[in-house]
């Protein structure tokens, strides 16, 4: 599943970009200072300053909105070297540069700029421009850098870009719509450095003639539909090449996707290179030992979400100036080699969703510079290493869904600057030490759930006051929930369920005033539920069942429309009065999940509880939630999911879904698309404005039924006679 670029590279810190773009950036002034006293004496003189300016008011005619009014001084009155954005030659006063990035244009890319026959620089990157890219470049002899980047620009790239503007040194065309193939030409442009295609639906391969390419430094073609195998022999022949990005494509390795080692031999060519990114094509094979070949100056390795099998390599081990080692999502197994304890410059370490077995290697321990380390949902087995409390700058610690064992060593509390710590699916045991106080810095979240870890809360808990997030919910936990707890008060989820903790519910909760998530159920609570609960204005969850709480529920606030829900008062003994048969409010009242006509006054009804079961549905596929800061302005969680589910369903589902399908069999990966795709259009149909449109519950549970046995390997079953989705069915919300 194709997902976005910014979405495939969670584990790439800021300050490896920074590095990157002020390294090209570097690259890009010493070549246009160079090229621009070497192109500053030609002139065409059937054009004028004066064509420049009618050629620039054409461009500004087919603008329908300029939002900054950018564009504002483009009139008769201003000289055309002062339009902004317009940089003119000093010698022959010709307009020489269009710089007008980042401006929120939007309209028509007008064929009109190519009348502009001096332009050496156009940077439009940044805009909402729309349209195909005109045959017209044969007129840009002169140009060398062509920004257009997201924007929304359609159709093939013209050849004449290339066989015409053999001086071009920079493209980037990035995050547009672009189709069709990369044209042969390209190996026209013999100063290109840098060529950004990524983030677009080309097809077919990689053109040969890229070999031509010598002075290639940067090539980026991730995101697309380009096919064939990896090319190793292209690449050997661009000696200077430094980032190469060819994530999420359709490619293949050598051998009918079982060999990468011809691959990894080949490109130990370009001596200079520094990323390397594979990620998300399925890639088949091991890892070869030839990965060790790799030039020294390899920062970046991303090959995540392959077939790549078998253990990693001890050589490995010779990347010694390593940054980024991302493996993640491939089935990997074996023990990991204590090689690994070589990369000592490696900062972000992602093994997870792989095979692996044994103990975590001590080996890691000496990574001091380590700040992301990621070995979740492996086969880890035995205790967490005393000498992971060595990685002093580790900020994010993901160990959970393995099989570890034993005690949470009181050492890991020595990494003073974790932000997030995850331990939770494991089956640790002992007290959460009294030591986490050390952590008072932590501001993401800690979850050490479903474990067995026993033991009260410890009171040092109180010292998170910067955590965002703690789930100790799934443990043997006892005792009271402590009134200090009220402390935390940057928490905005906090889940204790499931556990053995008695006694009463502080008063003080009231100070948690960020708190939006709290759940407490199935422990041995018991009293009178606070009536401080109905001063958090944000709390949109609140479970409190399987307890032994009495008395009536507290009124105001979040109780306004809370009353009589199952999920409050479940396994209690509260007093309750008018309980009603519909669950609606089962949801905690939050608008988004509360069906619209109770907004006009309408009872609580069936077709009410449909719509609130459909946004539940549409937010565990998508694990966003309607309540979402990007829902706003009239978009809604049903109309974001309804604009993207044909044909383009990988920009909503949910990243884990993607990566737990991407490991599975052929058949099985096709069993889950098919199941996903009918819960989206589950959630569509019953979160539908209109209640009328809505199907009934027995029409839902039918359906479900259905879905049940299909995934149960019955191939009779279907899901077309209560739910099949058309455009009668939808209506237009």
């Amino acid at each position: 599943m194709n997902m976005r670029k910014a979405i495939i590279r969670p584990f790439k810190s800021g300050t490896i970009n920074f590095k990157r773009n002020m390294y090209l950036l570097l690259l890009q002034y010493l070549i246009l200072a160079t090229w621009g006293k070497v192109s500053g004496d030609h002139y065409h003189r059937h054009h004028t300053l004066e064509s420049d300016r009618e050629a620039l008011m054409e461009f500004k005619k087919t603008i329908s909105a300029d939002p900054n009014s950018t564009l504002a001084n483009w009139n008769e009155m201003v000289d055309v070297c002062n339009f902004t954005g317009v940089v003119c030659n000093r010698t022959d006063h010709r307009v020489q540069k269009l710089v007008l990035a980042e401006t929120k244009l939007v309209g028509l890319f007008s064929p009109f700029l190519f009348n502009l026959t001096r332009l050496q620089v156009i940077r439009l990157n940044g805009n909402n421009l729309h349209g195909s890219l005109p045959d017209c470049f044969s007129s840009f002899t002169e140009l060398f850098v062509l920004l257009l980047a997201q924007n929304n620009l359609m159709g093939n790239i013209p050849p004449s870009l290339f066989s015409n503007c053999t001086s071009l040194t920079n493209i980037d065309l990035s995050h547009n719509l672009l189709t069709g193939t990369i044209p042969a030409d390209i190996g026209n442009c013999p100063h290109l450095w840098t060529l950004n295609l990524y983030n677009n639906q080309f097809t077919g391969e990689i053109p040969s003639s890229l070999t031509n390419l010598s002075a290639m430094c940067n090539l980026d073609l991730e995101y697309n539909h380009l096919s064939g195998e990896l090319p190793g022999q292209l690449m050997a022949q661009l000696p200077g090449l430094t980032f190469l990005h060819l994530s999420n494509n359709k490619m293949i390795s050598h051998d009918r996707n079982t060999n990468l080692d011809p691959f990894f031999t080949l490109l130990a060519n370009c001596t200079r290179l520094k990323e390397l990114e594979l990620g998300g094509m399925d890639l088949g094979g091991t890892l070869p030992s030839s990965i060790g070949r790799l030039s020294s100056t390899v920062k970046n390795v991303l090959l995540h979400e392959n077939q790549i099998f078998g253990s990693i390599p001890p050589a490995v081990g010779n990347l010694w100036n390593l940054s980024l080692l991302n493996l993640t999502s491939n089935i990997l197994n074996g023990t990991i080699s204590p090689e690994i304890g070589r990369l000592k410059n490696l900062e972000q370490l992602v093994l997870s969703y792989n095979y692996f077995t044994g103990e975590i290697p001590a080996a890691l321990g000496q990574l001091r510079q380590l700040g992301l380390l990621d070995l979740s949902s492996n086969q880890f087995s035995g205790l967490i290493p005393q000498n992971l409390g060595n990685l002093v700058q580790l900020k994010e610690l993901y160990l959970n869904n393995n099989y570890l064992s034993g005690e949470i060593p009181p050492s890991l509390w020595q990494c003073k600057d974790l932000d997030k710590l995850d331990l939770s699916y494991n089956k640790l045991t002992g007290k959460i030490p009294t030591k986490i106080s050390a952590m008072s810095e932590m501001g993401i979240y800690l979850n050490l759930s479903h474990n067995h870890l026993q033991g009260p809360l410890p009171i040092e808990l109180s010292t998170l006051a910067k955590i965002q997030e703690i789930d100790l919910s799934s443990n043997n936990l006892s005792g009271p929930i402590f009134t200090q707890i009220s402390s935390c008060i940057a928490v905005m989820m906090m889940n204790f369920s499931k556990n053995s903790l008695d006694g009463q519910l502080p008063d003080s909760l009231d100070n948690l005033k960020n708190l939006q998530a709290f759940d407490v159920s199935n422990n041995s609570l018991f009293g009178a539920i606070p009536t401080s609960l109905s001063k958090l204005q944000n709390l949109t969850f609140l479970n409190l069942s399987y307890n032994h709480f009495t008395g009536k529920l507290p009124s105001g606030g979040f109780f306004d429309t809370a009353k009589n829900l199952s999920f409050l008062v479940g396994g209690n003994t509260p007093v309750i009065e008018n309980m009603g048969d519909s669950t609606a409010n089962l949801l905690s009242g939050t608008i988004g999940y509360i069906a619209p006509e109770y907004g006009f006054g309408s009872g609580t009804s069936i077709k009410g509880d449909v719509y609130s079961f459909g946004v539940l549905v549409l937010e565990m596929v998508t694990r966003k939630r309607p309540t979402d800061d990007m829902f706003t302005g009239g978009l809604s969680l049903h109309k974001w999911v309804k604009s993207h589910y044909q044909g383009r369903m990988e920009k909503i589902i949910n990243s884990n879904m993607v990566r737990a399908i991407r490991n599975q069999s052929p058949e099985v990966k096709r069993m889950w698309e098919v199941a996903i795709g009918e819960l989206i259009e589950l959630g569509i149909l019953c979160s539908q404005y209109s209640p009328s449109t809505r199907p009934t519950m027995l029409d839902v549970a039918d359906d479900l039924d259905r879905l049940k046995r299909y995934l149960g390997g019955e191939t009779t079953a279907t899901f077309a006679s209560s739910l099949g989705m058309s455009s009668s069915t939808v209506g237009d919300d």
